[in-house]
């Protein structure tokens, strides 16, 4: 070989080892082995919102610390249901979770689960939930009772009731319709709907649609338009009454968040916000989707309720319910919630 061919040879071979150095050196440097390797428990499908918003967080908490945390998230209820997760988070079985509180477990709680008419509006809700909004705060306290630190929450959507067929003066919470509805299993939710004027029937979730089928109940509430589409070809009408949004937390056992650098625990909160405001600026969009879903496609009747009309009704519902939710939360948290809320006693 020529010396001229050799030191082309040479000459490409130097190019291309810095070309790669330079690649190398672009990409970020992840450790060897994760410093911290946790599992997150999501009981939601895999593909659905729950899950990518899940995942994205996992995924940016693993890249901004430079791989010493690891998250394996476990999709669809795989590590158990949600009343499960919750202890095993308590515990530190599971280290982190996209989780509802269960306020069957502590009633308190249901801050943080079913608390009818806080707010009204989506609007309302974006604020009593904010990083700097009042619920916030006060369900941030009520999860480390249970040593479980709350980093962020996600809005499913805006709950309401379906029904066969929609009830006389169903705007009037005053007038009886004399109309089963299936209830969520828990007090509040009981309260809610017979002082709505309806008959309240608890009923657990896996149940209910052989329920509505057979004409057990005539309808059901506990969740958004989304939930209604699941019952969609026993159902006919949608009323969105906005007694409260259904949400799910980012959470993670307080033993191992305090086992963390600040650097580290901002990161999780960050990574958390993040993913919370990309769902709560969309929530209110696939509420629309859903509800413009069952009309064009299935032929429901589709009622939105008006300001006056849902402030009528949350007026009178706060005035019926609001004194039993004092009687399983107590005294101080009701009185805070009422002065944090700027809500008079009635």
């Amino acid at each position: 070989m020529s010396v001229k061919k050799l030191s082309v040879m040479l000459l490409a071979i130097c190019v291309l080892m810095s070309i790669s150095l330079i690649v190398v050196a672009g990409q970020p440097s992840f450790a060897a082995e994760p410093e911290y390797q946790w599992r997150m428990s999501q009981i939601h499908p895999e593909g659905s919102d729950y899950d990518i918003r899940a995942k994205e967080f996992a995924r940016k908490v693993f890249e901004r610390t430079n791989g010493r945390i690891k998250i394996d998230v476990y999709s669809g209820g795989v590590l158990g249901d949600w009343t499960e997760v919750f202890e095993m988070v308590m515990r530190g079985t599971i280290e982190v979770a996209l989780q509802q509180s269960n306020a069957n477990f502590d009633p308190q709680l249901n801050l943080a689960y079913y608390f009818p008419y806080l707010f009204t509006t989506f609007e309302e809700a974006k604020k009593v939930y904010g990083p700097d909004g009042w619920t916030f705060k006060v369900n941030q306290e009520l999860w480390e009772k249970h040593n479980i630190k709350a980093l962020d929450v996600l809005p499913v959507g805006m709950s309401g009731l379906s029904l066969s067929k929609l009830p006389d003066k169903y705007d009037d919470p005053t007038v009886q319709k004399g109309v089963k509805v299936r209830v969520m299993p828990i007090k509040p939710c009981e309260w809610t709907y017979e002082a709505l004027g309806y008959i309240p029937t608890p009923i657990p979730y896996a149940e209910v649609y052989t329920s509505l089928q057979m004409g057990i109940a005539d309808g059901q509430m506990g969740g958004p338009p989304f939930q209604a589409w699941q019952f969609r070809d026993v159902q006919k009408v949608w009323i969105q009454y906005n007694d409260y949004v259904e949400t799910w937390w980012f959470v993670i056992n307080k033993d191992v968040w305090d086992k963390l650098s600040a650097e580290d625990q901002q990161i999780l909160t960050q990574a958390a916000q993040e993913e919370a405001r990309i769902q709560w600026d969309k929530a209110e969009q696939v509420d629309e989707e859903f509800r413009q879903k069952l009309k064009d496609e299935f032929g429901w009747e589709i009622v939105m309720l008006s300001d006056e009309q849902l402030n009528r009704i949350a007026e009178h519902v706060r005035k019926v319910v609001w004194p039993k939710m004092e009687e399983i939360v107590g005294t101080d948290l009701m009185n805070r919630i009422y002065e944090e809320s700027g809500i008079p006693r009635q």
